[in-house]
């Protein structure tokens, strides 16, 4: 049969979802004596309980279900669980949503729990048995979700957020930050904060709680090229003649560039040297091609001029040397999937200038 994709909104049918695909989903395990809505003591309750047989071996299983799988309501699920289970001595818990996020998923299993849901992920761990399989539309779904938050905009929040991981922040400060609506700054803070990003303070500001982990799944899902990319040929004699031509045309007409890439990189943690020099440029860049004498070329380019896929790339640009240079959030980014040594000379950025993210 094939993974059903149409996921229900509700925690009761999501309940019955699950009960119905079980089956399926755990196919070498025999499921009975399935009931709903079991009471385990004056306050507590298992959405539905079950018996799984393997063999000889017999194991009651306690499901609580919820209708979103997001590491804040995971969580919420484990520790009812947890509750559960205290009145429940021997049973195993398993957290079950329509689709459960890959950071949920390594909860569960952290807290020596199992989980399922209809995407066909699934993992079960006591006795003899070990299940743990990811299902083929979940990696798709996980894809999906993280493409919301690294939408134009919404990246502009989140490198906001990343500029100064250990402060806190109140939505109208981000918004002005980010030169965005309060109103879009709370709708993708909210989307951060059902993926666990983040969390809201007793004043609402916003804390980023794993920094390392936001900024990785950003760099490992995007590519610098989906910027407007040109390729030109200078004839500057090398890359620092290059850069020294370029910060010079770029101030006497008042552009706004920032370096990135490897050449960037070389200014912050000096590691890998490249003979092209990747730098964004806001507006009329061709008055720049003109006063620098650039040729285009299809190959051999030594500077290549990005056309931002939104300004929010300058957020935190500063100036090295006379030259002004992108965040150590955005290097590192731009850099990970960069061609050639793009990624060698991202983890010295990150050893260098970016300790928060290493230590997790």
């Amino acid at each position: 049969m094939p993974v059903l994709t149409k996921f229900p909104r509700t925690e009761a049918e999501t309940l019955q979802r699950i009960l119905d695909e079980l089956p399926r989903l755990w196919p070498n395990l025999k499921v009975n004596k399935i009931r709903r809505e079991v009471r385990v003591g004056l306050n507590a309750r298992a959405d539905a309980t079950a018996e799984v047989r393997l063999g000889n071996l017999r194991k009651e299983l306690v499901i609580e279900v919820k209708a979103n799988g997001e590491p804040r309501i995971a969580e919420q699920g484990i520790s009812q669980l947890r509750q559960v289970l205290r009145r429940r001595p021997g049973a195993y818990g398993v957290f079950a949503a329509p689709f459960i996020s890959e950071r949920s998923r390594e909860l569960c299993k952290s807290e020596g729990f199992g989980y399922v849901d209809l995407a066909g992920d699934s993992f079960l761990q006591f006795g003899s048995v070990l299940i743990d399989r990811e299902g083929a539309a979940s990696k798709s779904k996980e894809q999906r979700g993280l493409r919301s938050i690294l939408a134009p905009k919404a990246t502009r929040v989140v490198r906001a957020l990343l500029l100064s991981p250990d402060q806190p922040a109140k939505i109208t400060r981000l918004a002005k930050m980010c030169e965005m609506s309060p109103a879009g700054v709370y709708l993708v803070a909210q989307l951060l904060e059902s993926k666990g990003y983040v969390t809201r303070e007793k004043d609402r500001s916003v804390r980023v709680t794993e920094p390392g982990r936001l900024l990785q799944d950003w760099a490992e899902n995007w590519s610098i090229e989906r910027n407007g990319v040109s390729r030109y040929f200078s004839f500057g004699r090398g890359s620092n003649d290059v850069i020294a031509d370029l910060a010079k045309s770029a101030r006497g007409q008042g552009i706004e560039y920032a370096l990135t890439g490897l050449a960037g990189a070389y200014l912050v943690a000096p590691f890998v040297r490249s003979d092209a020099v990747w730098t964004y440029v806001k507006g009329d860049s061709e008055r720049l091609v003109k006063a620098l004498d650039l040729r285009p070329v299809s190959s051999g380019a030594n500077l290549v001029l990005l056309n931002p896929y939104d300004p929010g790339v300058f957020q935190g640009a500063r100036e090295i040397s006379g030259v002004r240079v992108v965040s150590d959030v955005q290097l590192y980014v731009d850099l990970l999937k960069f061609p050639g040594r793009g990624s060698e000379q991202a983890q010295q950025v990150l050893e260098k200038a970016l300790p928060w993210a290493r230590a997790e």
